[in-house]
């Protein structure tokens, strides 16, 4: 929410020079910034000087067995080995984690092919005894086949199977556990999918707020302090594509016929030049990635002519920002934007099925509403907002809108309690 999680978790390294911290972001360009404001040197395995290292996760590996602060990406996290756990594990360190990780993923292998690997005795189910989950284990160490990456994530226990219908990676706690403390920096974290990822595993939490680049007791906050920043469209000719609970889900989009898709593109074209927004340094838009192709229409396009997808590939985040108007719908922990004043918002955000199913059979509440919202506000102070200024925006899918404008009216912890409670 642009309240200075970043100065507040510099300030916190800094503050403790006998401590040593891993310190996990979501990008190179925010590594290098934090290693920049840190009063000490710290390993980043991503510069150049390591880049006659074997590997990222041996340079990971070497830092923490010799008890230095590292700083790395959330990528490399996810590549931790047994022996980044073991090297960690007793030293007392630290952990910073700038945005949720993504714990929880469906893995995508059909129910005829799963059902193969059980009958041929490669793999079978057990009970997991913390979450009650079917963990999917191991029987043949010797499989080769098509199905290899499913089978690799077995043998590391991250596979489990919900409702005898999908499967799902599922990460271990193992990870945060080997560290003295850890810090997740983030905005309301009660609502995402690490939050109830916690739960699952019976880990607890405390929550805290950022105060002036100081981590301070926890403050709820509410959305009408932002109120008087956020001119939202409700204009019903431009909003009427998306009146249905559903409308431009990934569902929704995934069936929509080209007239619709069509028509979709002009009301965002209509949105941005009925506000002169015809400079597009200035306008920032987002669907989910495979839709995009259907959508990207001037002056919500790219900028100084078009680009390729192997090009956009090759740029950096910060070379990307100069070419194109889209950002993804998952956009965190970045600057970068922060120039941005219209905005259109053209996705209504569900979490995975899968997700909901395993948190449905564990019996844990994960609020699917509150989840929704956070997406759309996350993406949104990515803008200029975050820095207090004024931005226009155009959210078609009612539900998206009318979440937000629900946020955007509270006052105090009812009516927090009452968006936490829609269905």
């Amino acid at each position: 929410m642009g309240r200075g999680k970043s100065t507040a978790a510099i300030s916190y390294i800094n503050d403790n020079p006998d401590k040593n911290f891993v310190v996990v972001l979501p990008t190179r360009s925010e590594c290098l910034r934090y290693a920049d404001a840190l009063d000490r040197t710290a390993v980043v395995p991503h510069t150049e000087d390591q880049a006659g290292k074997e590997t990222l996760l041996s340079v990971f590996n070497e830092a923490v067995s010799q008890g230095k602060s590292v700083i790395t990406t959330h990528a490399l996290l996810k590549r931790w080995d047994d022996t980044s756990i073991r090297e960690l594990r007793g030293k007392d360190y630290i952990l910073i984690l700038d945005e949720v990780l993504d714990v929880v993923e469906p893995f995508r292998i059909t129910s005829h092919d799963y059902h193969t690997l059980v009958a041929g005795g490669v793999v079978s189910e057990e009970v997991d005894e913390i979450s009650g989950l079917k963990r999917v284990v191991l029987l043949n160490n010797d499989y080769t086949g098509k199905h290899e990456p499913f089978i690799q994530q077995v043998s590391r226990g991250n596979m489990v199977r919900v409702q005898d219908a999908v499967c799902v990676w599922l990460t271990g706690p193992q990870r945060l556990l080997t560290f003295d403390e850890v810090f997740i920096l983030t905005y309301n974290f009660q609502g995402s999918v690490m939050a109830a990822w916690l739960k699952l595993n019976k880990l607890n939490y405390e929550m805290r707020s950022v105060e002036d680049g100081m981590f301070i007791d926890y403050k709820p906050e509410y959305g009408q302090s932002f109120r008087h920043l956020l001119d939202i469209v409700q204009d019903i000719s431009l909003n009427s594509i998306g009146s249905r609970r559903n409308a431009l889900s990934v569902s929704d989009l995934s069936k929509a016929k080209p007239e619709r898709m069509k028509k979709l593109r002009n009301c965002m074209r209509k949105f941005f030049t009925r506000n002169d927004a015809t400079d597009p340094h200035l306008n920032m838009w987002t669907c989910p990635q495979e839709f995009k192709p259907k959508l990207q229409y001037s002056p919500f396009g790219y900028i100084g002519g078009r680009v390729s997808k192997n090009q956009l590939r090759k740029m950096t985040t910060e070379e990307r920002v100069n070419r194109d108007t889209h950002v993804a719908v998952n956009m965190k922990a970045t600057n970068l934007y922060r120039h941005k004043k219209y905005l259109a918002y053209a996705y209504n955000a569900f979490p995975n099925p899968a997700l909901t199913k395993l948190f449905s059979e564990c019996g844990v509440s994960f609020n699917q509403e509150q989840y929704a919202l956070n997406e759309l506000v996350q993406w949104l102070w990515r803008s200029r907002v975050r820095q207090g200024k004024h931005i226009t925006v155009y959210i078609p899918a009612k539900r998206m809108r009318n979440l937000l404008i629900d946020w955007l009216n509270t006052e105090s912890p009812a009516g927090l309690a009452e968006i936490n409670q829609a269905a």
